[in-house]
């Protein structure tokens, strides 16, 4: 049980400018988790005493699993982070008094979270620091809107600088915008060269939404099968399992149910789960149709492809891929990998997720908390929910159990 600090005012980290400073993650679902956990490693390896890191998932309906929570966690120093309620967060604030506070969660979310904490802190409220996993084109006004409280925005690639400081300038805001590297690239590279035997597809909850789109495209990778490779499907989450985005058209579920019908054997595709680092290495290629994926395959020197079947657009999360010349129709791929894969274009990923630009992040992160100490920060009592319809519903799906509030509220997106 975490209990309040019997003096809210009296602030720990006034012992001195010395101390550690101190980053409590929030997150709400299985890619905020994995992208707040690798984005505390950034801040130093575990023996770095610089900075105290931990993290919570605050409960609502999109709570990961305990699978997720492991794939999520994998390769980090956190450990089985705690599910806590909107409550007990409020008394962790109150008690642990953190200097900053990452709010890893979606839109909807982060801004709850953003006013429990400040309303649980009071005057000396922790530094808010917040950002989206993965790529963030475009930039939305609802996204930045949703997020106007933050005192800094994490992004991962040169062009999305300019894009959410010209955002967050719609909504009226200025908070620094830090540009970091994808925070779960691994440092490694694989051997260029080795044959691709193995073909690893990464789906997306959403992209594309059709079922007749979806279901081309698992017949395009049964093709691709039949023609000597080995195809993985990396699901990021199980039947039952919530995902940042619920997938309405699971794509086991649809394999299962059209196999036989588009003329393939159940056994063409496999079907995993888990971390993706475990599936990429020599001999082994990622095709997708926009997830982040394909920048941990680019980073390793992988052959990768995008699939540009359905179009080059916002709606399908490609458009930051368009010049990246590793664009392949599906008919293509196995031509295409045989060849060696597409020579992804250098400009291309120095100007967007795989830059060589050092990151400001714990830097930054250290200024927030002088900021905090000195009692620099802005008050963010007056900022209200963007809308207090969608703020009500938010806090339901957050004390409800799941099976009710599915009941009585839609999921938010």
């Amino acid at each position: 049980m975490v209990h309040p600090q019997s003096d809210p005012q009296s602030d720990p980290q006034d012992a001195g400018t010395d101390a550690p400073v101190t980053v409590l993650a929030v997150a709400d679902s299985d890619s905020y988790l994995k992208w707040a956990c690798a984005t505390l490693e950034q801040l130093g390896g575990r023996d770095d005493t610089t900075f105290e890191r931990s993290a919570v998932v605050v409960r609502t309906p999109l709570v990961p699993t305990p699978s997720q929570v492991a794939a999520a966690v994998a390769g980090t120093s956190i450990f089985r982070p705690a599910v806590v309620g909107l409550g007990q967060l409020r008394d962790l604030v109150r008690q642990s008094s953190p200097d900053v506070v990452l709010v890893a969660a979606t839109g909807p979310v982060a801004e709850l979270v953003a006013r429990v904490v400040v309303d649980a802190a009071g005057p000396r409220r922790p530094a808010l620091l917040t950002g989206l996993p993965g790529m963030a084109l475009p930039a939305t006004e609802l996204g930045t809107a949703w997020r106007r409280w933050c005192d800094a925005f994490v992004v991962h690639g040169r062009r999305e600088v300019t894009a959410y400081q010209e955002a967050f300038a719609e909504q009226g805001v200025a908070p620094r915008v830090v540009l970091s590297r994808l925070p779960f690239l691994e440092a490694r590279t694989c051997p260029r060269g080795t044959p691709v035997n193995r073909l690893v597809f990464a789906p997306q909850s959403l992209v594309p939404r059709s079922r007749d789109q979806r279901v081309a495209l698992l017949d395009g990778l049964a093709a691709i099968a039949a023609d000597g490779f080995d195809v993985v499907v990396k699901l990021r989450a199980r039947a039952g399992e919530r995902q940042t985005h619920n997938e309405a058209i699971p794509f086991d579920d649809l394999w299962e149910a059209e196999h036989a019908r588009l003329g393939h054997p159940r056994s063409a595709l496999r079907f995993v789960d888990g971390p993706m680092a475990e599936w990429l290495d020599s001999g082994t290629a990622l095709v997708t149709v926009s997830s982040t994926a394909a920048f941990e395959s680019l980073a390793l020197g992988l052959p990768t492809v995008l699939i540009d079947d359905f179009g080059i657009s916002d709606e399908l999360l490609n458009s930051p891929f368009a010049d990246s010349a590793c664009m392949v129709s599906l008919a293509d791929v196995p031509e295409t990998l045989r060849a060696g894969g597409p020579t992804p274009d250098a400009g291309w990923l120095e100007e967007n997720y795989l830059h060589t630009e050092p990151s400001t992040l714990p830097a930054v992160v250290r200024e927030l908390a002088d900021d905090r100490r000195a009692g620099g920060l802005p008050d963010l009592r007056t900022v209200r929910p963007v809308s207090w319809t969608r703020y009500s519903r938010t806090v339901v799906r957050s004390m409800l159990p799941d099976s009710v509030a599915r009941r009585l509220v839609r999921p938010a997106r």
